[in-house]
């Protein structure tokens, strides 16, 4: 695999919403990169290790939901009440 600088570059394309989490996916692997000096196709974990880890993250990601939500239903029986 060639190496990569730390300019990432990718094709702008009509949607915003796609070209904001293409620059967030970007931005947050320069950081990651940095933080743990190690680039993920550098990451020697078992399979077994590779499926905890993204039901983890899958986890997390659901309880952010959860709050978001709970959020949302407050904020609105606050405006409706």
């Amino acid at each position: 695999m060639e190496d990569y600088n730390e300019r990432m570059v990718f094709h702008i394309g009509k949607d915003k919403t796609v070209n904001n989490l293409m620059i967030k996916f970007s931005s947050r692997a320069l950081v990651s990169n940095k933080k743990h000096n190690n680039t993920i196709d550098k990451v020697e974990k078992s399979t077994k290790q590779w499926v905890v880890e993204a039901l983890d993250e899958a986890m997390d990601m659901c309880v952010y939901l959860q709050r978001l939500l709970e959020k949302i239903e407050n904020e609105e029986q606050l405006n409706n009440g």
